[in-house]
């Protein structure tokens, strides 16, 4: 199953094609003469029993509306060897559909993963070799002025994501509210759950009080939940209800402490871990499942 991490990366670019063409001249040095953007289909296959499927495509097209330039986006969070096979597929495939120049854009947040993706890949014929344009969470701008921020608002959350600051944050947060309500509120999920918990307590002491409010968001949010509970349930009462404990809190708060670990561990008694699995679960905001956390290892 693809992750929430996959799938948000992967609608900044569905959602707004100029993101795409904003890295390539940004983060590559790659810039095309265009007049017009379009979302292409991300099916890549020829007339073949194989199926080829980006995660999106960007079509460029000049004045006179011909395509001349096709980005295909593949957002990588693992080193899966079997790209080595489909990603020349997806270039050569682009390319003879639009006839015309295609590129492979692999966006990424682990160094590991950009490393070996940015190796080139050897077809067998003589100088026949693809090398993606990789680009890593380190490589995504700082997007910190508010204004180069509305300009691409996706931009501007790909950039909270891979630099998890308060400026960068405040800036996005400002990008993303002339945006559609429905889509405002996925991204300011996404905002606020790439910052670390010191910058979030600072944002959330200067806003109303906050609750995952997207239906993506919350879908996610839930799975979390419910596999914690389960995986709590197979290592026996107390083991079970503490480990349901820590991943309940790690569902909700995103980031637990040392100390928050050791407080847990350090709970024998079955009936306070039962109350914080309930109330944990209960809990419809990052503040609320805080106090509740912090109120029961008080004890």
């Amino acid at each position: 199953m693809l992750s929430f991490d996959h799938e948000i990366l992967v609608d900044l670019f569905r959602a707004n094609s100029e993101l795409a063409v904003a890295l390539l001249r940004s983060c590559a040095g790659i810039a095309v003469d265009h007049a017009r953007l379009e979302l292409g289909s991300i099916d890549l296959s020829q007339v073949a029993p194989t199926e080829y499927r980006a995660d999106a495509v960007v079509i460029l097209h000049d004045l006179a509306d011909r395509p001349v330039t096709g980005v295909i986006v593949e957002v990588q969070r693992h080193i899966k060897r079997d790209k080595l096979l489909t990603w020349p597929a997806y270039v050569a495939n682009l390319r003879a559909k639009l006839a015309c120049p295609a590129v492979l854009l692999v966006i990424t947040p682990d160094p590991a993963v950009a490393a070996w993706a940015r190796r080139p890949i050897e077809l067998g014929h003589p100088g026949f070799h693809l090398t993606p344009i990789v680009i890593g969470f380190d490589d995504v701008p700082w997007v910190r002025d508010p204004v180069a921020a509305s300009r691409v608002p996706e931009l501007a959350v790909l950039s909270i994501m891979a630099h998890p600051e308060l400026e960068i944050a405040e800036a996005a947060i400002g990008a993303i509210a002339q945006l559609p309500a429905d889509q405002a509120r996925l991204y300011f999920d996404v905002i606020m759950m790439a910052l670390p918990a010191a910058i979030r307590r600072i944002l959330e002491a200067r806003m109303q009080r906050y609750e995952y409010q997207s239906d993506f968001a919350r879908k996610y949010y839930g799975q979390g939940v419910a596999e914690g509970l389960e995986k709590g349930l197979e290592k026996g009462l107390e083991n079970g209800l503490r480990a349901a404990v820590v991943a309940l809190a790690r569902t909700k708060l995103l980031v637990l402490s040392d100390d928050d670990l050791a407080a847990i561990e350090a709970v024998s008694d079955p009936r306070i871990l039962t109350e914080l699995v309930t109330s944990l679960g209960q809990a419809s905001s990052l503040p609320e499942a805080r106090a509740t956390l912090d109120r029961a290892l008080a004890r």
